[in-house]
């Protein structure tokens, strides 16, 4: 199974289920699954990760809906193709367990597969190995909260 199908399954989990994720990354805050605890955890996991150059603060929404992956115009739908050629040099240019929570970050964004941002650039890690990568880097405890606490966007 490859991460992106273990994202796209984990995004339907009822509150239980997510409830375990999250205890999973250890953490002492009491578990709640809404768009405030969402919008807690999806900054936290870009400045941690030094994501702030692939998502951009947009005009409209509320909580993490004003957040979105840069190079793109919520307003209108539109990408920007000099920009968007930027964003994917800086995502290769990232490492790779920075590469697999933003890819995630865009499949939560998008519900599903994405063609736009992830296009040409790697993200077909195996689950099992981005895993334990995650886990070994330090990062698989955002992750798993962002997993866990994601709402929809």
């Amino acid at each position: 199974m490859r991460l992106e199908d273990l994202v796209l399954n984990l995004l339907d989990l009822d509150v239980e289920e997510a409830a375990q994720i999250d205890a999973l990354a250890g953490f002492d805050a009491p578990f709640e699954r809404s768009p405030k605890r969402f919008n807690e955890a999806l900054p936290h996991a870009i400045r941690q990760l030094g994501l702030s150059r692939l998502f951009a603060r947009t005009h409209d929404g509320e909580h993490h809906r004003s957040v979105c992956p840069a190079a793109y115009n919520e307003r209108t739908g539109e990408h920007h193709p000099q920009e968007m050629a930027r964003w994917r040099a800086d995502f290769r240019a990232m490492s790779p367990e920075q590469q697999m929570v933003a890819a995630t970050m865009v499949w939560m964004y998008r519900a599903g597969p994405d063609s736009i941002w992830l296009r040409r650039v790697p993200c077909t890690w195996k689950a099992s190995e981005a895993l334990h990568y995650m886990r070994d880097t330090g990062c698989l405890a955002v992750w798993l909260q962002l997993v866990a606490r994601y709402p929809g966007w």
